[in-house]
């Protein structure tokens, strides 16, 4: 019930202050699991990945925001799945993979941190293991204009379009059917941010470098 006023509170905002649309919209199973991946530039991407989609998202949140005693209380709350940064953590997989039997939907940003410099950078191997591990679809999903409606560092939001541009869903059949190995893993997470980069190319070629 909360998730659902936080994404209601997120669309409305989203809407008047930062003008926001989404593409792709009907890429958006409309049922069964899948993992929602996206590049990650500000606090702002999973308000908005979650304002995208009726489906409820269980966002992949690094275990020391939990922390904070009003954010922390809001992400609990809001279907966050604690991850410990610089360790394999298991129990992230575990839970992970028991939302994902039961038809859940995952949202995880492959960088691990936000952008410094608003370029896409590579995947980490972590969500490469989740995904050959779930035998689960990914949908990619590239997030443009929350780097400057609110950047690193910055408390401020400033009035700047929003856009959420949804690609197909990927399916490694092949992936899944070869060795589980680290490079596997990699594998995966790089074809992954490939797919998150052609669809900036596609609706951002202003922004290629």
């Amino acid at each position: 019930m909360f998730y659902f006023i936080i994404r209601w509170f997120a669309l409305i905002f989203s809407k008047l202050w930062l003008w926001f649309k989404v593409e792709g919209r009907e890429h958006i199973p409309a049922k069964g699991a899948f993992i929602f991946a996206a590049n990650h530039s500000s606090y702002l991407d999973p308000l908005l990945l979650a304002a995208s989609t009726s489906r409820p998202i269980h966002f992949i949140t690094r275990v020391n925001l939990l922390s904070h005693s009003l954010l922390g209380w809001i992400l609990r709350h809001a279907n966050a799945i604690p991850a410990k940064r610089h360790s394999k953590d298991m129990s992230l997989i575990k839970d992970s993979l028991r939302l994902l039997a039961k038809g859940k939907v995952i949202g995880i940003f492959p960088e691990g941190v936000r952008t410094k410099d608003r370029l896409l950078h590579r995947a980490k191997s972590g969500i490469g293991m989740l995904v050959y591990m779930a035998k689960a679809p990914v949908l990619p999903a590239y997030i443009e204009g929350t780097f400057d409606a609110l950047p690193r560092r910055i408390r401020t939001f400033k009035r700047h379009p929003v856009r959420v541009y949804i690609g197909k869903p990927i399916y490694f059949t092949k992936e899944f059917a070869g060795e589980q190995t680290k490079e596997a893993y990699q594998r995966i997470s790089d074809e992954i941010m490939r797919q998150i980069a052609e669809l900036k190319r596609i609706h951002s070629p202003a922004t290629q470098t």
